[in-house]
């Protein structure tokens, strides 16, 4: 039995940072590289069932936070992921550059 991974990267608010948008984020499962998502793409990738833990990538040290979950049997595990979506948020994700790639599970 193999689980899914299910990624959305959306574009909410108004963006300050073009050159973002046209960046695609590296994708890592359990701390490798499993993939790229590209702007108003989805990604869908099969997974073990188990605790994963899943960290978006952009350029430098620009990054999510890395969030753990539990895939199980023939399940989904479905996230959104996209930039800080207003320049309050975007301007201490420049300072904290861990935050700059929001990612939330559905």
């Amino acid at each position: 039995m193999s689980a899914t991974l299910k990624l959305n990267r959306t574009m909410p608010g108004m963006l300050i940072d073009i050159e973002d948008r046209r960046r695609t984020w590296q994708v890592h499962l359990d701390g490798k590289p499993v993939g790229t998502i590209a702007r108003n793409d989805a990604l869908e990738l099969p997974i073990e069932p188990g605790h994963h833990m899943l960290k978006l990538t952009s350029t430098g040290r620009r990054s999510s936070p890395e969030r753990g979950f539990d895939a199980g049997g023939e399940s989904e595990s479905a996230f959104t992921c996209h930039s800080q979506p207003v320049w309050p948020l975007m301007l201490m994700a420049l300072v904290v550059p861990k935050r700059w790639i929001v990612l939330k599970e559905q």
